[in-house]
């Protein structure tokens, strides 16, 4: 939600950086057309991009309509996204209020601007508090669940440094509970962005102890009947000399760990994983199970038996618990014209499941859309090829699992696919281990050269191309031109 009050600018170049960083290029064109902005305004935003994060680009160029960016080696996404949305009046605005420092006088000497700029910045501030109905009686109340939630948002998105903890003991007990939830269930594995927003929802939680949060009775019985719960109330009993929280922040611990994306340390895992989750939301609760029903029905072309389908099912419904789905960061979705039409549909499922039901649930469109983005991928156009032995590189699951089921279609199951789950290039096996040359799909976003060899080929993927990369693989081997 928070995204949509700002700034369209910083917005537009938020998006762009995204999936630069992701494809390191775009199609200005269609990119404009995403955005609902003309063409000139897609190149001006690129320069401004350019010329803000010019100290992380190793090079970059124009090539008709097409923009490429390469960043240098070691760049993370979170720091040029942090470095863009930390110029947003309305996330510093936010964070100025949970400060306690929202005069008008005081933004002004804060941020060196008008008055009148600050009034019409405050006024947005306020919009935002008035939709999600915080203004009573002229008065500024807030749930400590939502407020925790927005203050975890901006230090997603600008890193937030309040509530950071200096006690050494406390920073070992967090990292300690992070380490025994991903040790214990099936080798979990939190992306280092995401373990660090977990990490910093703790010290909010901690930072915050006087100020009371509480959950109903609904979402707490159906926390509690999650083996995601069980195991934090374990891990939370080795390190309860350090780590003192109130009676229901065991809650709010169960939704950091609950809402973040991770991986696994392979297939077998990540598919135990799935099977314990999926089961534990599908097979507990009918309301969910209607809305599996309900989406799988009535957006055509879906396989509901599809495990691309079912993992992105369960990666969205996850976010449902306690309302908490509304105020979730996470990279900007935009829609083609063909995806549209599947998001006002199941936008339609949405309420109507939540109407029927009872539910007070605030949708956050953006996951919406990346709900979508995920579905789409099962609707793709499928043909069959054949090769051999294959790794894949991607720290993203669902771009993982696609992959893998890319592979399947177009291979037809006649090549083993490593059941590793690989990160980054450098946590490949030694290709000394294999006797045979090794194809390594790694997607774009991670590629590093320099680790091409006489018996490891790697080959960059996306998104956007993998069908098209997949098919010309194909006739090269075919061809008998593999690793010529």
């Amino acid at each position: 939600m928070l995204e949509r009050y700002i700034e369209h600018n910083i917005f537009r170049k938020i998006y762009l950086c995204e999936q630069l960083f992701e494809y390191r290029k775009i199609d200005m064109e269609q990119t404009a057309y995403l955005l609902g902005v003309t063409l000139p305004t897609i190149m001006s935003d690129l320069k401004s991009m350019v010329e803000s994060l010019e100290y992380c680009i190793e090079e970059h160029w124009k090539e008709k309509h097409i923009y490429h960016i390469h960043f240098k080696k070691g760049i993370m996404l979170s720091e040029l996204t942090q470095f863009l949305y930390g110029q947003s009046y309305l996330l510093k605005f936010l964070s100025y209020y949970f400060e306690g420092r929202f005069t008008s006088t005081e933004l002004s000497d804060l941020e060196y601007i008008s008055l009148s700029k600050v009034y019409s910045i405050k006024k947005t501030v306020l919009d935002f508090f008035k939709e999600n109905g915080y203004l009573k009686d002229k008065e500024i109340i807030i749930s400590e669940f939502d407020s925790r939630n927005i203050l975890l948002a901006l230090v997603r998105y600008t890193n937030w440094e309040g509530y950071v903890s200096r006690n050494k003991e406390i920073k070992e007990s967090c990292d300690a509970l992070i380490d025994y939830v991903e040790t214990h269930f099936f080798k979990r594995r939190y992306l280092q962005d995401e373990r660090f927003l977990i990490f910093r929802g703790i010290e909010i939680a901690i930072g915050r102890n006087d100020i009371p949060i509480s959950f109903s009775e609904k979402d707490k019985n159906e926390a509690r009947a999650k083996p995601l719960f069980q195991l934090i109330c374990r891990g939370l009993q080795e390190q309860k000399s350090s780590l003192d929280f109130q009676e229901d922040d065991v809650y709010y611990l169960f939704y950091l760990f609950n809402t973040r994306n991770y991986t696994n340390s392979n297939m077998e895992l990540l598919n135990k994983d799935f099977i314990t989750v999926f089961e534990g939301f599908l097979n507990n609760d009918t309301y969910y199970n209607e809305l599996f029903t309900m989406i799988a029905d009535r957006l055509h072309g879906i396989d509901p038996n599809d495990f691309l389908f079912k993992k992105s099912f369960l990666q969205f419904i996850r976010t449902f618990w306690a309302d908490g789905q509304v105020f979730l960061p996470e990279k900007i979705y935009l829609l083609t014209k063909e995806e549209e039409g599947l998001y006002q549909e199941t936008w339609k499922i949405l309420n109507d499941w939540k109407r029927k039901n009872g539910l007070k649930i605030r949708w956050n469109a953006n996951l919406v859309r990346k709900f979508i983005k995920e579905s789409f991928l099962t609707l793709s156009d499928r043909t069959e090829n054949t090769i051999s032995e294959i790794f894949i590189v991607t720290e993203n699951v669902t771009k993982q699992l696609f992959y893998r089921e890319k592979l399947d279609i177009y291979l037809s199951g006649a090549i083993k696919i490593n059941s590793g789950i690989y990160h980054f290039l450098n946590e490949l096996p030694d290709e000394c281990l294999f006797s045979a040359t090794r194809l390594v799909l790694c997607d774009v976003s991670k590629y590093l050269s320099g680790f091409d060899s006489d018996k490891t080929r790697i080959l960059p993927v996306s998104l956007k191309q993998i069908d098209f990369q997949l098919q010309q693989l194909s006739n090269e081997l075919h061809g008998g031109a593999f690793f010529d």
